[in-house]
Formats: C-alpha cells, sequence, structure tokens
C-alpha cells in the first residue's frame, strides 16, 4: 500500500506541477456551468408558463433537468478524460522512464493502481468543480440531497470506468497524443455502435429454409449480441442512478467495466517484459 501511496502522490502532483490539471479543470468548469445555468434558466421559464412550451404541467425537476443534466456532466468528463489519461503510461514511454520504473522494488499493480487512484483523484477535483454548481440546487429547490449524492456517485462511476479505459490505451502508445486519441476512439466506437443498436429489429430474420436448432441458435446468439452492443456506452447505465434508483446491474456494469481495463493494463506490462 505504501508503494501504491507513493505513485498515486507523484502522479497527482504531476496534474498541478504542469499545466494541465488547472487547464482541464478550468475547462470542464465553463463547460457544465454554462451548461447549467442554461439548463436551469430554461427549467425556470418552463414553470412559469408550462403551456407555452408545450407541457401541460410544470414537468418533473429530477426527470426533465437533474437526470439529463447529471449525464451531461459525465458525458463532459469522457470527452476531456484524454487529457488526464494520456499522460499515465505513455509520458513514462515518451521519456524512457518505464524501464527504470520497472526495475524498482514494485510490482505490476502498484504501478498501475498508483497511476489509476491518481487518476480518480483528478477525477474527484472534477466532481467537487460540478458538485459546486449542484449545491445550489439545495437552496432553490427541493431536491432531496441523497439524490444529488447518487448524481455525483453516479458521474464518478462513469469517469471511473472511462479512467480504466484510458490507462489501458495509454499503456499501449509512447505517444501521449496518440494514446488520448485511442482513448476517445475507443469511446466512440461503443457509443456508435449502442447507438446503431437501438435500430435493429427486436429479433433476427430466419430465412425459411434454416433447420430449426440452428434457427434457435441465430436467434439466440442475435438476441446475447443485440443487448451486448446496446449496453456498452457508458451513458446508457447512467439514467436511473442519476434520479437515485439504484439498480445492482448498473453499477456492477461499471466495476467490471473497469476492472476489465485495469486487466489490460496489467496484461500489457507483462507482455512488455515478456519481450525484454
Amino acid at each position: 500500500m505504501r508503494n501504491i501511496g507513493a505513485i498515486c502522490r507523484r502522479e497527482f502532483a504531476g496534474y498541478f506541477t504542469t499545466p494541465i490539471g488547472y487547464v482541464v479543470a478550468g475547462i470542464y468548469a465553463v463547460i457544465v456551468g454554462l451548461g447549467f445555468a442554461t439548463r436551469f434558466i430554461y427549467y425556470a421559464w418552463i414553470s412559469q408558463a408550462p403551456a407555452t412550451h408545450n407541457y401541460t404541467a410544470v414537468p418533473d425537476f429530477e426527470e426533465w433537468m437533474l437526470s439529463p443534466f447529471l449525464i451531461y456532466y459525465g458525458l463532459v468528463i469522457l470527452f476531456i478524460g484524454p487529457l488526464v489519461t494520456m499522460r499515465l503510461m505513455a509520458e513514462e514511454k515518451n521519456r524512457g522512464t518505464i524501464e527504470l520504473l520497472l526495475t524498482y522494488p514494485l510490482r505490476d499493480r502498484e504501478i498501475i493502481l498508483g497511476k489509476y487512484l491518481a487518476a480518480l483523484g483528478m477525477l474527484a477535483v472534477l466532481i467537487v468543480v460540478a458538485g459546486v454548481n449542484l449545491a445550489m440546487l439545495l437552496y432553490f429547490t427541493e431536491v432531496e440531497p441523497v439524490v444529488l449524492l447518487f448524481g455525483l456517485l453516479t458521474v464518478f462511476l462513469m469517469g471511473a470506468a472511462f479512467v480504466s479505459m484510458g490507462l489501458f490505451a495509454s499503456s499501449l502508445c509512447s505517444n501521449q497524443v496518440t494514446a488520448g486519441s485511442l482513448t476517445l476512439g475507443f469511446w466512440l466506437a461503443m457509443y456508435i455502435l449502442g447507438s446503431l443498436a437501438e435500430d435493429l429489429p427486436a429479433t433476427m430474420r430466419i430465412p425459411e429454409g434454416w433447420p430449426g436448432p440452428v434457427a434457435n441458435a441465430a436467434s439466440f446468439v442475435y438476441a446475447v449480441f443485440k443487448e451486448f452492443v446496446q449496453a456498452l456506452p457508458l451513458d446508457a447505465h447512467a439514467e436511473d442512478l442519476a434520479q437515485g434508483i439504484v439498480q445492482p446491474q448498473d453499477i456492477a456494469y461499471y466495476l467490471l467495466f473497469a476492472a476489465f481495463f485495469l486487466f489490460l493494463t496489467f496484461r500489457v506490462l507483462e507482455s512488455r517484459k515478456w519481450r525484454a
């Protein structure tokens, strides 16, 4: 644990000894602040005259405003997240310090977990920035604090899953820009596949000449594939959590997602030792 803590402190300090930490936090504060103000003002207009905006009554605040906005918070993190993760391993390779790091009396999991926790620390800074906006809702609305906490937890889970994927991409590259681009490419691919899966037919069209067992197997594989692809986007599991509705499968998705990419990162470091 001491080694993990030392690596974590070193990496986290690196965000603020260079401009990257301030730039990321500043960009995030501006984007989410503008989004929050715009959405909240628009909701206030709707509340004053629902019929003017084609509403029969004042829409539910948590469903119309809070949940979509929390998901928006998470999506902004996913877009600027590569700036946080791209340096984690790629910078070590670019500077030639990865070999020195691997020769220290450190285990691979200590290196990976230390860097991952440092990125989570930066993620926590962004969550605090988002929390400043949400804290104002406690004064202007009747939203329960527990709902806001669950919302921030949702954003953190989304970010934690994304950071694990970014760490994996960084372990594959020796250039920070390439690592950031690869991370963003992974996420966009999952998002696009999930969006396309929504337009797929509910059941597979089986040709008439196929035998019964083959047709049943094909239908089963298609159903599993469709459900898997629909579940790929990180924001697909956030809607209920953002409203304080706890679904164990949603939390399990984020935890397993993070564990999977941390495992892949561990294998990348192992393969580097084998090549050496």
